[in-house]
């Protein structure tokens, strides 16, 4: 009876006991669940960020990836927009690439220097956007008039004393543009890609070199189609093939080319574009000792062997020099 009587007074106190373990437990579980989910929501912004540099020090994630933008230039790689960004009221270029193209290498050291980069002739780096899902998203600024090879293609200067102030600062912008790439930085950097629809004008013509770096954000394969493209429009060096070979020399060749499409550029001779002049500039249209001589730097900058092209530096005195021509 006693044992009956004892066994009956405890069940209610196992009861409560019972009760009292599952509800810890339960409160345990909550715990650790919000735990997890804090975790996975720390993760996710870890995995989604946004990196900002000078000049963009007010953009948002929620401004960029909200913003109307229109397409204006798509490749296999990724799609350039231009964007109108509401709370700053400015245009920007905004450029994704998509995750099949993206690497997964590129850490935080390859953006930081790829963003401290500045220069007056490169089109700077303002932000950078990594997704959840692998893409990312570069912003820079937009520049009113367009690239270089639409303006060589519709464009015309209305006396040829514009037209050789044109050629004269677009070349010499581009030079120092690449000068700096190759011995201004911390880490060399070559360019690699450098064609015509590479270069930004802005409004008073200076140029703005643009994808400096865009091969250390891709994979190899998108590397490979970046080489594709340059080689069938004839601005890659015969000795580069992969785009880890790219070089300060390769560099040259490209700009070679583009200043050979600078000296046709309102000569109506569009299918000598892509063919260096010979030692006379007779394929330039000359009119003048300045063109004349900048198909030499022409010439001397598409050599067939690497050895014998200038480097920048030399070409950026040659066409000072050549700046100082008086023509009557």
């Amino acid at each position: 009876m006693l044992k009956l009587i004892l066994l009956v007074a405890a069940a209610p106190i196992f009861l409560i006991f019972v009760i009292l373990v599952f509800l810890f437990r339960h409160k345990l579980a909550k715990t650790e669940q919000r735990d997890v989910e804090k975790a996975a929501a720390a993760k996710a912004e870890e995995e989604e960020e946004l990196s900002t540099f000078e000049g963009g020090e007010d953009l948002t994630v929620d401004e960029i990836l909200e913003a109307p933008g229109e397409v204006i230039g798509k490749s296999k790689y990724g799609t350039l927009y231009k964007a109108s960004l509401q709370r700053s009221q400015r245009t920007r270029v905004l450029r994704f690439l998509r995750p099949a193209a993206a690497t997964e290498e590129s850490g935080d050291d390859t953006v930081g220097f790829l963003g401290s980069i500045r220069h007056p002739n490169l089109v700077p780096m303002l932000g950078f956007y990594a997704g959840r899902r692998g893409e990312k998203l570069l912003v820079h600024p937009f520049y009113g008039r367009g690239n270089l090879a639409d303006f060589i293609t519709v464009g015309e200067a209305e006396a040829e004393s514009e037209r050789w102030e044109i050629i004269y600062k677009i070349s010499m912008g581009i030079a120092k543009a690449l000068d700096h790439l190759h011995s201004e930085l911390q880490k060399p950097l070559a360019h690699g890609n450098l064609k015509s629809k590479n270069i930004l004008l802005d409004r008073n013509f200076e140029p703005h070199v643009s994808d400096f770096g865009l091969h250390l954000l891709l994979n190899p394969a998108a590397n490979q189609e970046l080489l594709r493209v340059s080689a069938d429009s004839g601005y890659k060096a015969p000795e580069l093939i992969k785009m880890t070979d790219a070089d300060e020399r390769t560099d040259v060749y490209s700009y070679g080319k583009i200043l050979l499409e600078l000296l046709l550029y309102g000569k109506d001779q569009p299918s000598n574009r892509n063919s260096p002049p010979d030692g006379d500039g007779g394929d330039c249209g000359v009119s003048d000792d300045r063109i004349l001589r900048c198909s030499r730097i022409v010439e001397a900058c598409c050599s067939s062997s690497p050895d014998l092209r200038p480097n920048f530096k030399e070409v950026i005195a040659k066409i000072e020099e050549i700046g100082r021509i008086k023509i009557d």
